[in-house]
């Protein structure tokens, strides 16, 4: 049995882990447990500085025996975390998040560390099936609104950054 711990930026993201991605670990033998980022702003989620991310892994790396990973926005992450102004330069939104994951494992230095930042949100992946996305809210014309979106962006993770043109905006 594993154990994995996951602080994730707020309830939209704990609501998922709960219900779709621990259920899918949990065959494999992986068990996570979901922890909101403690921030003064939980009403609409997210962080407010790097030290109260840092504050709160230095408090689930105490759990010496359990995996620790984040699921968090890398848009909108604050302006203070270590490598974020370098990962928002022109280049790959990829290979920027995954330098990113890379420096923050090793600021934070703890060897079962694996940092996740969904790019560029977490809302993102809502617009993955169009068809489900306007089933779901019983909307037909989301279909068609939400697969313009993807074909603009090219996938539904490249639905960037801007602030009327995040993910979350569009939604």
């Amino acid at each position: 049995m594993t154990r994995l711990l996951m602080l994730v930026e707020g309830q939209s993201e704990e609501s998922f882990v709960k219900r779709t991605l621990a259920p899918h670990l949990a065959r494999y033998g992986v068990f996570v447990q979901v922890i909101v980022l403690w921030t003064k702003r939980l009403a609409s989620g997210g962080a407010c500085n790097w030290g109260q991310i840092r504050r709160n892994l230095d408090a689930l790396r105490a759990d010496s025996h359990a995996w620790l990973t984040t699921l968090l926005d890398f848009y909108g992450l604050p302006d203070d975390v270590p490598g974020y102004q370098e990962a928002r330069s022109p280049g790959d939104p990829r290979q920027r998040v995954n330098a990113l994951q890379a420096r923050l494992a090793a600021e934070v230095g703890h060897p079962r560390f694996i940092p996740f930042l969904a790019l560029h949100e977490f809302e993102a992946w809502i617009f993955a099936d169009s068809k489900a996305l306007a089933a779901h809210f019983g909307r037909a014309e989301l279909e068609q609104l939400a697969a313009k979106a993807i074909a603009m962006a090219g996938e539904p993770e490249r639905i960037n950054h801007g602030p009327d043109t995040h993910p979350k905006a569009r939604l």
